[in-house]
């Protein structure tokens, strides 16, 4: 069901807020081979796939999943040759320090190094806390400002050089949060479906979702379902919110608004009727994405979450099963949606 292949590809593809073109065209490559599935690129730079069904669906339906993933963006170049970095998203800044990193240029991708102030000149309260995203700064191995110049320039994105892994049960890997996502959306286009579907890759997810309200405004749908990773619980947090394993996270509001009732309990339903595994998200939090794109149109709107752990962190980690229980379920929702049952 899942392509893992296409999700590593897809994981390893730098892809910072404001340059998802690598992401955008490995998905456009994936889909163009389906006859019944049209492709569009927004002036923003977002994807939208239209998938035509055995029937017109009598309520439209919009599948939305982010292709950005956090990073840094180099600020200024110093005169010792070492870069500044501006954070892009949601970052943590717990051991990051001497982290590898890739940079973005130009001319191709350069390899570095994450570094922050060394330990002899912390404060007292400074010592012993992770250091911020933003106190980080690049390493290139320049000598001067002059040779950092020549490699590397402001605006250049600088992503996590990470491994990716798979287990006979998790997936380990960078940009898990939106990349899930894109590969769940991926794979429910690639299946016969009852119904017209319109499924949207969106851009700047991290910087406030500007891609998201753009689709949602151009394509008008009755109803917008938010696809993309979630925080999962820690094996020693009480409650997290989610948990690995139990399957797709069902939110019933974030930090801006309220969800659609009747979507709420309908998809609970749907999964509890076909036996797929699907939780109620008990934490309220998240940026709110979805509430803005509901807020553009007055589009009934939902938001599904995949559990991942450590989000925001060089390595994130999933469970397979929950990708799965993620693709069947949206099947069988926007099946029942699209029929006019919810």
């Amino acid at each position: 069901m899942i392509n893992w292949n296409f999700l590593q590809e897809l994981c390893s593809i730098p892809g910072v807020s404001g340059e998802e073109k690598g992401v955008r065209d490995r998905i456009f490559c994936e889909l163009q081979p389906f006859e019944d599935v049209s492709l569009h690129i927004t002036p923003l730079g977002c994807l939208a796939a239209k998938k035509k069904g055995k029937q017109r669906a009598a309520v439209s339906v919009l599948l939305c999943a982010p292709m950005d993933e956090p990073g840094f963006l180099v600020s200024r170049i110093c005169d010792d040759g070492t870069v500044k970095l501006t954070p892009v998203g949601s970052i943590s800044g717990q051991a990051l320090c001497g982290r590898p990193v890739t940079v973005c240029t130009a001319d191709g991708e350069l390899p570095g190094v994450l570094g922050a102030k060394p330990v002899h000149l912390l404060t007292a309260e400074e010592r012993g806390k992770p250091v911020p995203a933003g106190d980080l700064y690049l390493d290139i191995g320049a000598l001067n400002k002059e040779e950092a110049g020549r490699a590397v320039c402001p605006g250049d994105r600088v992503v996590f050089a990470s491994p990716w892994n798979l287990s006979a049960d998790m997936a380990f890997g960078r940009s898990l949060a939106s990349r899930a996502a894109c590969a769940a959306l991926t794979a429910l286009l690639s299946r016969d479906l009852d119904f017209d579907l319109t499924a949207a890759f969106t851009a700047q997810g991290e910087t406030g979702g500007g891609g998201l309200m753009t689709v949602v405004h151009d394509i008008q749908p009755d109803v917008v379902i938010c696809v993309g990773g979630v925080k999962a619980s820690l094996p020693d947090e009480e409650d997290g919110g989610c948990m690995l394993g139990k399957g797709p996270s069902v939110h019933f509001m974030d930090s801006r608004m309220i969800y659609d009732s009747r979507l709420f309990r309908g998809v609970l339903e749907t999964a509890r009727r076909l036996g797929i595994p699907c939780q109620e998200r008990t934490a309220v939090n998240g940026n709110g994405s979805a509430g803005r794109a509901a807020a553009q149109t007055g589009a009934r709107t939902l938001a599904l979450g995949i559990p991942v752990r450590y989000p925001g962190v060089p390595v994130s980690m999933m469970a397979k099963q929950d990708l799965e229980s993620t693709v069947r379920l949206l099947e069988a929702v926007c099946r029942e949606i699209a029929g006019g049952s919810f």
